[in-house]
């Protein structure tokens, strides 16, 4: 029977390497026969699936609907509306069959089938994201490329169609297309000729509610993602969304991450958040923003590798979650992002970072403060606040927008994306980790921080990556926090007590630990070393015992939170 993360045996649970899950070379998913009974794995119990839901925490997000008059509440009504209709257009980017399986799921009866139902819309398919994407569902291995390439098609059979067709790599390459076979080679499609209905109609939605919003910049933001769904050029939309400014409702709606392709990390999954901007919250950390320049020039890396010319245009706001959809809803939920990820955006606006405090409030209240008190050595766990967790999740956000996002010496003809592909998502996450632990050490030593601020980032920042890890290995955030707690332990940052099987961080060697990751993953990205970054990942993706110990003793406390949203009740009325 398959047991939940919590209490996995070693080699699985934890078990991490550089090649995508679900071997390239296996077959293709597929679906047993409709039946009226739960189409469970082999080994998978209605128990296990139950207790599986219960490791995600029930929270309603809630917000102040009296701030919306009645042409904002028809807005927000659309914005809903075009979300879902996003939600399922991931849904088929995950996996061509989960449709299909949502449909026989719905006729399902007996023990078992709610949590079943429960389970897949959590995980957004047959895959458990905790558990190295095992199938809880009969479906066979999760495709590497998802529902992106063909599901039989191996990497290596697409690499030499494309040294065939090398006119055709950028196209290939590019985030808004997925591709599909014809004959015995392969056919590039576009976003807007594969969800053509479907982007249409939310389309329309969004320029509904920009008729609706009198804020010009997102009015004009809306118009120009309707325009992207149907022509499939991203940049202007892009451009937009940077630009957005005074305004109330702040949606973010469109193709952003590359997690979900594991194959190659090019394309983009079909996601939105649609919240409330706090104003006065987000005009206090307009003070980091202005200091990103000086954080790019203290990285610890050669001058040659920053971008000590990029016009570091960085706006944060924080803002209420109001409702999500598509790739941000499935298995762990965000609570922050920075975008846009197309590096010709970022070299020409910078980038925004999004705090979605109603969510990180919950997840420190039902998970990291639990954790803390579980595994943390007693002296150290009232160092586990949510003034440094909250700061630490920014920083790293802030992160995203520093380092290389072109290889050094390639004429930025070469993104870290395309040189590191599948590789690029874990390291970037990790990298935005350490150097924003790095640059609040950084405005500590400028007098920004105190050093009883700093030591609670440390510590704060340690308790975090138990989090972290527990959401699977095959998740690029787990994977980076994996590489993290393993680099801290070998040098000495990070202590275990073997008697107590507590942790704690010698503020000692913390500070040359934190600085010397984030010079290795920030010269990874620069050189674009595609095996050496490999390489790294394999030796740090090791885990050892305290790890696994560690993670079966929180058997108790929640993975994650599970969000029920509002807005949705409050629809009917409106």
């Amino acid at each position: 029977m398959k047991k939940s993360l919590s209490s996995l045996p070693l080699a699985f649970a934890l078990s991490i390497g550089v090649a995508a899950c679900g071997s390239p070379e296996g077959e293709p998913a597929t679906l047993d026969a409709a039946g009226a009974e739960v189409p469970f794995a082999s080994g998978v119990t209605a128990d296990d699936l139950e207790r599986r839901v219960d490791q995600f925490a029930p929270v309603e997000l809630t917000f102040d609907a009296s701030l919306l008059d009645e042409p904002h509440r028809r807005a927000m009504k659309a914005l809903v509306q075009a979300s879902d209709i996003l939600n399922e257009i991931f849904l088929d980017q995950v996996w061509s069959g989960n449709r299909a399986l949502r449909e026989r799921l719905a006729e399902a009866e007996g023990e078992g089938a709610d949590a079943a139902r429960a389970y897949f819309d959590i995980m957004y398919g047959p895959w458990d994201r905790l558990e190295h994407e095992e199938p809880f569902l009969t479906a066979g291995p999760k495709p590497p490329g998802a529902g992106y390439y063909p599901e039989d098609a191996t990497k290596a059979e697409l690499e030499a169609w494309l040294a065939d067709h090398p006119e055709l790599r950028d196209e290939f390459a590019s985030y808004f297309t997925m591709i599909q076979r014809d004959g015995d080679g392969f056919v590039i499609v576009p976003y807007n000729e594969a969800h053509g209905d479907r982007l249409t109609e939310a389309g329309s939605l969004l320029r509904e509610a920009a008729g609706l919003i009198e804020n010009e910049t997102v009015s004009r933001f809306l118009e120009t993602r309707a325009d992207a769904f149907l022509s499939n050029d991203y940049f202007e939309s892009d451009v937009a969304w940077m630009r957005i400014a005074d305004n109330l409702i702040d949606p973010t709606i469109g193709p952003y991450e590359v997690y979900e392709d594991v194959l190659f990390g090019y394309k983009a999954a079909f996601e939105s958040f649609i919240t409330l901007r706090d104003p006065t919250e987000s005009a206090k950390l307009d003070r980091l923003a202005a200091l990103m320049p000086d954080l790019e020039a203290a990285l610890p890396i050669p001058d040659e590798h920053k971008y000590l010319d990029r016009p570091f245009t960085s706006p944060i706001s924080v803002v209420t979650e109001v409702y999500a959809a598509g790739d941000t809803r499935s298995g762990v939920q965000t609570l922050a992002f920075n975008l846009p990820n197309d590096a010709r955006v970022r070299a020409q606006e910078g980038s925004k970072k999004v705090m979605l405090t109603n969510i990180i409030e919950a997840k420190f209240e039902k998970i990291l403060a639990p954790i803390a008190s579980v595994l943390m050595d007693p002296d150290q766990v009232e160092d586990v606040a949510f003034d440094p967790f909250y700061t630490q999740v920014l920083v790293h956000e802030l992160a995203h927008g520093l380092g290389p996002d072109y290889v050094t010496g390639s004429d930025r003809a070469t993104t870290v994306n395309a040189a590191l592909q599948e590789l690029y998502s874990p390291i970037e996450e990790a990298k935005a980790d350490v150097v924003g632990v790095h640059s609040l050490a950084v405005l500590t030593g400028r007098g920004e921080y105190t050093e009883d601020f700093l030591r609670q980032v440390y510590v704060s920042h340690a308790a975090s990556l138990f989090r972290c890890v527990r959401f699977g290995t095959t998740e690029a955030h787990g994977k980076g926090c994996l590489m993290q707690f393993n680099w801290f332990l070998e040098t000495g940052a990070i202590l275990h007590d073997s008697d107590t099987g507590r942790f704690s961080v010698d503020l000692e060697a913390i500070s040359g630990a934190v600085s010397g990751l984030a010079r290795e993953f920030l010269l990874l990205q620069a050189t674009g070393d595609y095996d050496a970054t490999a390489a790294f990942m394999e030796r740090y993706g090791e885990v050892p015992d305290v790890l696994t110990a560690a993670i079966e003793r929180l058997g108790e406390v929640p993975v994650d939170i599970r969000p029920t949203y509002a807005v949705k009740e409050l629809m009917e009325a409106w």
